[in-house]
């Protein structure tokens, strides 16, 4: 996929809670303020691609968003600084046209089904619409907008692995190398994996409606430590929002996870069960499932990430030679 992205792809990347490295880093405007004005002013069509016009609009939307916040990091942008900023985004915007006129001419179709079906992808990774189209609002953005823009995403991925990703080979020479130099990366420390199971009590019913839980839980341990799947009973009992998972917390480190389960955790042994311990969410029992020794991760569990990243790198760089080439071939006026 090309390095090369609009909104669309980075609100697909911010909804789904994960970010990759490879792309630049969005920052989203507070809810109910407005993006300062900028101190340039951009004309209505800033370029002309193929007969194409990249609108000034869409350029100082984006500009916007970037001075912005270079201004909360207290470096306000000046004119001079705007106005190469503007001149960078209007080569960018270039680029992305001449990839979205290429994957026209090359045959590819962007249907509206395959679009609206990516539309919906977007979506499901946000809380729900609302929040979507809020986040759509703090970009000033409209959902028409927003199709646009990830209509020509779409065109730009279809161009990028028809045209240059089949090109690109990574040796496995290579992909050592990477690891060997880098071993550092895949240090990993010492991480626990765990399950708990959660009781809450109302502490206005005092010492007697404390005790009515903790004689419960008693119970449950019971089942636990004679041998009673502690998933299903995580599932029956438990008041944490993960019993339906069987109250599996994942693999941790130490300082991922409170000290009342971390520190209990890191001394327990596989299969060992806690004894009732208590927080300010309620009474507690904690299970220990699996447990992975700090050590560097070998090259085999880590060749394919490796390999994929470098075939990133590459893909990117490649883009940005393969656009040279169009813009040597087309016809390109900037007005800006």
């Amino acid at each position: 996929m090309a390095r090369f992205v609009s909104l669309s792809l980075f609100l697909f990347l911010l909804g789904a809670g994960f970010f990759v490295s490879t792309y630049p880093t969005i920052v989203w405007a507070h809810s109910g303020h407005k993006h300062d004005e900028l101190k340039i002013k951009l004309p209505k069509v800033v370029a002309q691609v193929n007969g194409i016009d990249i609108s000034g609009d869409a350029i100082s939307r984006e500009l916007k968003k970037a001075a912005g916040q270079y201004k909360k990091r207290g470096m306000p942008l000046n004119a001079s600084q705007e106005k190469s900023a503007a001149k960078k985004l209007i080569d960018d915007e270039v680029g992305r046209t001449l990839l979205v006129l290429k994957a026209k001419d090359s045959g590819i179709n962007i249907t509206k089904d395959v679009l609206e079906k990516r539309l919906k992808e977007v979506q499901a990774k946000f809380r729900s619409a609302d929040v979507f189209a809020h986040k759509l609002a703090d970009q000033g953005m409209s959902l028409d907008q927003y199709r646009a823009e990830l209509t020509t995403d779409l065109y730009m991925d279809q161009i990028i692995k028809k045209e240059i990703e089949p090109k690109i080979e990574i040796p496995e020479n290579k992909i050592r190398d990477y690891y060997e130099k880098n071993k550092n990366k895949f240090e990993n420390q010492e991480t626990v994996r765990a399950s708990i199971i959660l009781l809450k009590f109302n502490p206005s019913q005092g010492k007697a409606g404390e005790q009515k839980v903790l004689k419960k839980f008693e119970s449950i341990l019971d089942q636990a430590k004679s041998g009673t799947e502690f998933a299903a009973l995580a599932m029956k009992f438990s008041q944490d929002s993960l019993a339906s998972k069987g109250g599996d917390l994942g693999f941790f480190t130490k300082k991922q996870m409170l000290p009342a389960f971390s520190n209990r955790a890191f001394k327990m042994k596989v299969g060992e069960v806690s004894d009732i311990f208590r927080t300010g969410h309620g009474f507690h029992v904690l299970k220990v499932t699996d447990r992975k020794p700090a050590g560097t991760s070998p090259f085999e569990a880590e060749k394919e990430k490796i390999k994929n990243f470098l075939i990133q790198k590459k893909v990117s760089q490649a883009t940005r030679n393969y656009i040279e080439t169009l813009k040597k071939q087309a016809k390109i006026k900037i007005y800006f």
